[in-house]
């Protein structure tokens, strides 16, 4: 099976359709003189690999990434070489667990998003292993791992916002911390992974018990330990393809005392699309004067959905970008829409932003259609990717394609910067506040509304 993505978190995001019959016709990029490109490699030549349980799935891993990266000269990379080296790692691997970090320690060697080897459910177990997780949304703050809601899905964890995570069952995050650090591939990458792998420790199966210490701000930073309880998302779940039972959401509101509306949605999934017209046409109703695009936290999605969502913004016609595949290029081409909103919009930005979100957001700031506002840059992992199911039941997720806006700009490595970086503290969400939303609520309004807090992730304002 196969399902074409361009999102952020493997095996939990979609992203871009297949070659349409619309798409734009382009030539393979042209690879650079010093750099052989290895579309014509005759793999029969290669040397044999160290036989082991895994070197088949290896095997395949490797030679798809051959065959489908947008880059034939692989960045420069001796690809055959690779094959050797990361082959004969496997050789010494001492179970599924080492194996499987072999075949991503390959891919990590590529230095992009959107790459990952997925272990078939129950090859690799750990203790948080499982669907639902701790009611828990944390951020990286001055170095510090944040709690920044409290109550995600509307389920009180009982850990206070602007708690600092300090250990989850009993594994100090400074050890999360510290390996997040070395395997990142970028610097400015470490907030992203480190939000991932805290909140990844605190999933489990329904009902499971995560022990989780922290300092409590209403103790004086006292460590406090509870037991918090692994939930299912909330959402309507959507399925596409590989993807299943992706819980999405859609929430909006009319910000207190203003005539700024609030929309927020936490994948790009197609299905989706009705109910942000209807949030839309609900908020218009209302009387919205302008728009806050919330897209903190949106790790990607079907690509496909840019466009009708985009459409409700653009009375002209206009692109949000290209996306250059090995053999042709596709414009995220935006028909005009005459009965589109025409306010002011502010799409707020965060290290979850990523993918389709980044794509998106990028896209319509270069048309000039919007600002973004934000505390940091987006995620940086903006590339189009595949999933796809291999031998063995284990899931690649892989990069097909390369993005650029309509002037030029990457997002991939560098993020979405903010046009007005709005600081932000552990005090924030102590005090139950939101300086991000805020200042962007207040440009819009042109008066600052009360201080509130971020209402709960699924919760229906």
């Amino acid at each position: 099976m196969m399902t074409v993505m361009s999102c952020g978190a493997p095996a939990a995001v979609p992203a871009t359709p297949a070659k349409p019959a619309a798409a734009v016709e382009a030539a393979p990029p042209v690879p650079k003189d010093s750099c052989p490109s290895w579309a014509t490699l005759d793999t029969k030549t290669l040397p044999a690999l160290p036989a082991t349980p895994h070197t088949a799935t290896f095997e395949q891993v490797w030679r798809t990434v051959l065959e489908k990266h947008f880059d034939p000269t692989l960045g420069c990379q001796d690809w055959p070489a690779r094959r050797v080296e990361f082959g004969h790692k496997l050789g010494e691997a001492r179970d599924a667990a080492g194996a499987y970090a072999t075949m991503n320690g390959l891919l990590g060697t590529l230095k992009q998003s959107h790459f990952k080897v997925v272990a078939p459910s129950g090859a690799t177990p750990t203790a948080a292993s499982g669907p639902a997780r701790a009611p828990i949304h944390v951020r990286q703050i001055g170095g510090e791992v944040v709690v920044v809601d409290a109550a995600v899905g509307g389920v009180d964890s009982g850990v206070p916002r602007g708690a600092v995570i300090v250990a989850i069952d009993d594994k100090p995050i400074s050890e999360i911390t510290a390996k997040v650090a070395e395997h990142a591939l970028r610097p400015d990458e470490v907030a992203f992974q480190t939000m991932l792998a805290v909140e990844g420790a605190m999933h489990g199966a329904t009902g499971a018990k995560r022990k989780i210490s922290f300092l409590d701000p209403a103790k004086a930073d006292a460590v406090v330990t509870r037991e918090v309880a692994c939930v299912d998302p909330a959402g309507e779940l959507v399925t596409i393809g590989n993807l299943q039972d992706i819980p999405t959401i859609v929430t909006h509101r009319m910000m207190p005392g203003t005539k700024v509306g609030h929309l927020a949605f936490n994948y790009w999934m197609l299905p989706m699309v009705k109910r942000v017209e209807a949030a839309m046409a609900d908020l218009r109703a209302q009387g919205m004067t302008g728009l806050v695009l919330d897209l903190r936290g949106n790790p990607g999605g079907v690509g496909a959905m840019a466009i009708p969502v985009a459409r409700m913004l653009l009375t002209e016609a206009g692109s949000l970008g290209k996306l250059q595949f090995r053999e042709f290029a596709q414009e995220f081409n935006v028909a005009a829409n005459p009965e589109a909103f025409t306010g002011a919009v502010i799409v707020l930005v965060d290290e979850g932003t990523a993918s389709t979100s980044e794509i998106f957001a990028a896209g319509l700031r270069d048309l000039g259609r919007v600002k973004i506002y934000g505390a940091r840059p987006s995620a940086g992992a903006a590339l189009p990717s595949m999933i796809e199911q291999l031998s063995g039941g284990a899931m690649l997720q892989y990069v097909v394609g390369d993005y650029h806006s309509s002037k030029g700009a990457v997002a991939e490595g560098d993020g979405v910067k903010p046009d007005v970086t709005v600081p932000e503290t552990r005090a924030d969400f102590i005090a139950g506040s939101d300086p991000v939303l805020a200042a962007a609520t207040a440009a819009l309004s042109g008066v600052k509304p009360p201080s509130e807090a971020r209402p709960p992730s699924g919760t229906k304002q």
